[in-house]
């Protein structure tokens, strides 16, 4: 008897390859982004306490984005897949608030985007796999 699980293992393992690459673009772009939102309060980039806060809070939602890659996006979890677009969007809108730095994040943004678009074969893929169960 297959179960849930035996599927989602193998989903896991026969992921295209532009779901691995989404994958690896999201996690790397939210693991870089929340070493530069740590140091940025260290090195005194960040200057005031309004500053530091934007930059620990951005930092706080990164770890929690790679938490949630590494966990539930990776076994398949469509909730997952849609959470993700939070960061997408937060990183969007900064642009509004932070001329200066906003571009940065929103070109960020975009690619986070594309890498999320990449990723949705492997969830569909998934969903297939689990309805033929």
């Amino acid at each position: 008897m297959t179960t849930t699980t035996d599927i989602t293992d193998a989903g896991l393992r026969a992921r295209s390859t532009n779901y691995k690459i989404g994958w690896w673009i999201l996690t790397g772009i939210n693991g870089l982004f929340m070493l530069n939102h740590l140091a940025g309060p260290l090195t005194g980039f960040a200057e005031g306490d309004a500053e530091v806060f934007v930059f620990f809070s951005l930092a706080a939602l990164n770890i929690y984005a790679l938490a949630l890659l590494l966990t539930a996006y990776r076994r398949g979890e469509r909730w997952a897949w849609w959470i993700t677009w939070v960061m997408v969007a937060i990183f969007g809108i900064t642009i509004l608030y932070a001329p200066d730095a906003g571009r940065y994040y929103l070109g960020a943004a975009v690619v986070m985007a594309v890498a999320q678009l990449l990723t949705w074969s492997g969830f569909r893929q998934q969903d297939r796999a689990l309805s033929k169960g």
